[in-house]
């Protein structure tokens, strides 16, 4: 009780909020994260006998397309049928009641903060997003473009042996997101979105900043350098929720539970 008493005082004198999730903040929507249990790397080492590094990287699509296409293709269906958790719009509340600055990192690549509410130049997708395609071949073109077209239709062009091209190089297509072994992911969109961070610090120099790392353990280690950095350069509080790997030098708080649990025993107390 007496950390959420601490993290109480740190929003009520906070001016600014950076959210930095990993794939645990979606658990608590219905999606499987990753290295958890269940983790959707298990179910591919079992499933197929490779591992994860094996299966979700550039030249395993080029080479076995129908089941890397089927792959992303189900996991975007997820993404697009699946509702944000309440966790999201209790963040949002938070930053609307304590009139906080913000902005929302996060190596997630389903888009559930812009589904969720965040506006899009509050958003960065370190890995890129499903939501955005590219071509196979960035040396023949290096353009994005956003996918419009229907999930159900391209899942039975799929079933059919045809795969997501590319208008612009005229070559097969990949999802615009970071792969493992990955030599030509285009992080155009990732960095146009990082100018926005950027300018995003610029204004909170100096300021109490407020940082909640939601379900991001140190085996992928992108989330965990941007909460670093804001701690050192930036002298934020962190506030690390994580059902297992929590822990984090005081000041600053671990939280042993998962994303929207911790958040709603917050606001109980934030409330009460």
């Amino acid at each position: 009780m007496e950390d959420l008493k601490i993290i109480k005082h740190w929003l009520e004198n906070a001016q600014a909020i950076v959210i930095n999730t990993g794939a645990g903040m979606g658990r608590d929507s219905g999606m499987a994260d990753y290295r958890g249990e269940g983790g959707q790397w298990g179910q591919v080492e079992s499933e197929t006998g490779e591992s994860v590094f094996d299966v979700v990287n550039p030249h395993y699509l080029l080479e076995n397309p129908k089941q890397a296409w089927g792959m992303f293709l189900h996991r975007l269906q997820e993404y697009q049928n699946t509702t944000p958790h309440e966790g999201f719009q209790i963040l949002l509340c938070w930053i609307e009641r304590y009139q906080l600055d913000y902005f929302a990192l996060t190596s997630n690549i389903d888009g559930h903060f812009q589904k969720a509410g965040f506006p899009e130049d509050r958003v960065r997708e370190l890995h890129g997003s499903l939501a955005y395609f590219q071509s196979t071949r960035p040396d023949l073109s290096d353009k994005l473009w956003r996918n419009e077209r229907p999930v159900a239709e391209m899942l039975a062009e799929w079933e059919q042996g045809v795969y997501p091209m590319c208008p612009y190089s005229h070559v097969m297509a990949r999802p615009n997101v970071y792969m493992f072994r990955d030599g030509t992911y285009l992080p155009t969109q990732s960095k146009a979105q990082d100018v926005h961070f950027q300018a995003f610090l610029q204004r909170n120099v100096g300021k109490n900043i407020i940082v909640f790392e939601i379900g991001s353990g140190p085996h992928v280690q992108t989330v965990r350098m941007k909460t670093r950095m804001l701690r050192k350069e930036y002298h934020a509080n962190i506030v690390r929720i994580n059902p297992h790997e929590f822990k984090i030098e005081p000041p600053h708080i671990g939280i042993a539970k998962g994303a929207l649990e911790a958040l709603r025993e917050i606001e109980s107390v934030l409330v009460g």
